[in-house]
């Protein structure tokens, strides 16, 4: 919620304050390279301290760093800010998701990997719903902001399973390793960080500058962000069954279609919110089934060094995607922001089929090179 409404502000905020959309690309991007540089940090503080308590210091800096956005609207001191954000949210994402993969297995890990997806995307979704009732003009907005992610830690404190335990370096995996396991994974998850820095990061920004209203920027992106909820299980459920691969594939066929329809649709209009809420739904999912398809073929008890390999090659691919919407929209003007999308989606589209040809699915193994 936290993060929903915080990115959704800066969109809106930012036209209202002259600052371009080349800028904001570099501010958003720099979400990312905080994120890069987190992931190391993060797995180090993870051997000192517990899940529990990392959350804690993580989710409180975020909550603090949210309130002073509104503090000081300027290009230079967003670009620290997001670099501090990245470099905090990196050690929340590496808690959950080695969390999650240690208590998985593989014919379940589609639909448990979608609902934690499809629980982040519900809470971005009701943080469009705060901004589209307040005054983004004000400070107000960013302190709700900061209030909502500096809590975000409560509901840890009522997990029993697995909550007290610190990562333990004996055996791990290096990103090298896992690049070799699982090409599929680990270099498709680069374009899929691609996709979502462009999606996630730019749609806030590309609303506002396609002249809508504060609420209507929340609409759209709520729109995003709602397809996000509701596919993400479903899709998961039916990765379980068949390739992770192909499914990813048809994903991003059906969101480049998408793209080329909303190039041609007015925004702000009924049409356009619909197709907002299917490019949600058919791109979003694309993070959880590479996640859980590189999980399916490691080894056991790798969650910590795999989910910190799988973020930082989610986040270096991110670092582009605010980039290429930011030059696109330069060059193309605000419909650059689907042409950039229809770019990102075909590339992962094109390699995952590549893929399939080479390295034809087969049942899983406890190790082995996709």
């Amino acid at each position: 919620m936290g993060s929903g409404l915080l990115s959704s502000l800066m969109g809106v905020r930012s036209k209202r304050a002259g600052i371009s959309a080349g800028v904001m690309g570099v501010a958003m991007a720099m979400y990312y390279v905080g994120f890069v540089a987190g992931i190391p940090a993060m797995t180090r503080i993870h051997e000192r301290i517990s899940r529990r308590w990392q959350f804690v210091c993580c989710t409180t800096a975020m909550g603090l760093g949210s309130a002073a956005y509104g503090l000081i609207v300027h290009p230079v001191a967003w670009l620290g800010l997001r670099f501090a954000t990245g470099f905090c949210i990196a050690g929340c994402y590496l808690v959950v998701e080695s969390w999650l993969h240690d208590i998985s297995h593989n014919d379940i890990r589609g639909k448990v990997m979608g609902a934690y997806v499809g629980v982040a995307s519900a809470g971005m979704a009701m943080g469009q719903l705060i901004l589209s009732v307040v005054d983004p003009s004000s400070w107000v907005p960013f302190a709700i902001a900061g209030a909502i992610t500096g809590m975000a830690w409560v509901p840890l404190f009522a997990v029993k399973v697995g909550g007290g335990e610190r990562h333990q370096r004996t055996g791990t995996l290096t990103m090298l390793e896992v690049a070799r396991l699982v090409p599929s994974g680990i270099i498709g998850f680069l374009l899929v960080g691609l996709t979502q820095g462009c999606l996630l990061m730019m749609a806030s920004v590309y609303a506002a500058r396609a002249g809508l209203s504060a609420g209507q920027v929340a609409l759209f992106v709520g729109a995003i962000t709602a397809g996000a909820v509701l596919l993400q299980i479903p899709i998961g459920v039916i990765a379980d069954r068949v390739s992770r691969r192909l499914v990813m594939v048809v994903l991003c066929v059906v969101a480049s279609l998408l793209c080329l329809v909303l190039l041609n649709t007015a925004p702000g209009t009924a049409p356009a919110y619909l197709l907002a809420f299917a490019l949600g739904g058919f791109s979003a999912p694309l993070y959880a089934l590479g996640n859980a398809y590189t999980h399916d073929w490691l080894p056991p008890g790798q969650g910590v060094p795999a989910s910190s390999a799988l973020l930082s090659t989610y986040s270096l691919g991110a670092v582009f995607g605010p980039l290429l919407a930011a030059v696109s929209m330069t060059m193309f003007g605000t419909s650059g922001f689907f042409w950039a999308l229809l770019i990102a989606h075909s590339m992962l589209a094109l390699f995952m089929a590549y893929r399939i040809v080479v390295a034809p699915d087969r049942a899983f193994v406890p190790i082995g090179v996709d």
